[in-house]
């Protein structure tokens, strides 16, 4: 495995991301998201991502967040606000995209930039703004990462069947 050393901080122009590895070919679209959607995302403000990088300025790890919302009705209850229960759709902050470097995997990665997107969606944005969901539509494969941090399937007939699994976390809760 290479050296581990990296530090996490918001997506730069000038960061390399064409050697990025996914293995796996399902997760292929990640891949092409970092090397030729995100940095465009990030300047145009419709997300941004954030990344795991190496001293030489190689992206080993990133997620990218963007507002969303989550429909809730009748699968949760918010039992601190009942008023918000009658609302149709919550706001939330979405997980859009969140890989690892096939060859950094293992070392925690993706739990750490995870947890950095939580404080930083706890610092900036609840605060600030108003939000008490982070939601991520998982793939199948991903499921259990995000259960372990947490999160849980949204409890609808659609959701348990379908290829991207909606997941949610209540902030409140954690």
């Amino acid at each position: 495995m290479p050296d581990s050393g990296y530090y996490l901080r918001k997506l730069e122009a000038s960061d390399t991301v064409q050697n990025f590895k996914t293995g796996n070919s399902s997760f292929l679209p990640l891949k092409t998201f970092l090397q030729k959607q995100a940095k465009q995302f990030q300047q145009s403000s419709i997300a941004q991502t954030y990344v795991a990088i190496t001293g030489d300025k190689r992206v080993i790890g990133f997620v990218t967040l963007t507002c969303s919302e989550i429909d809730l009705q009748n699968g949760y209850d918010v039992a601190d606000c009942s008023q918000a229960n009658g609302y149709e759709f919550l706001p939330a902050v979405k997980i859009a995209r969140l890989a690892v470097d096939t060859r950094y995997r293992g070392c925690g990665i993706g739990s750490i930039l995870l947890d950095y997107s939580i404080a930083l969606i706890r610092d900036r944005i609840v605060e600030n703004v108003g939000c008490r969901f982070v939601v991520t539509d998982a793939k199948s494969e991903a499921v259990r990462f995000y259960e372990k941090q947490g999160f849980v399937l949204l409890d609808s007939e659609g959701n348990q069947s379908t290829e991207h699994r909606l997941m949610f976390l209540d902030l409140m809760t954690v």
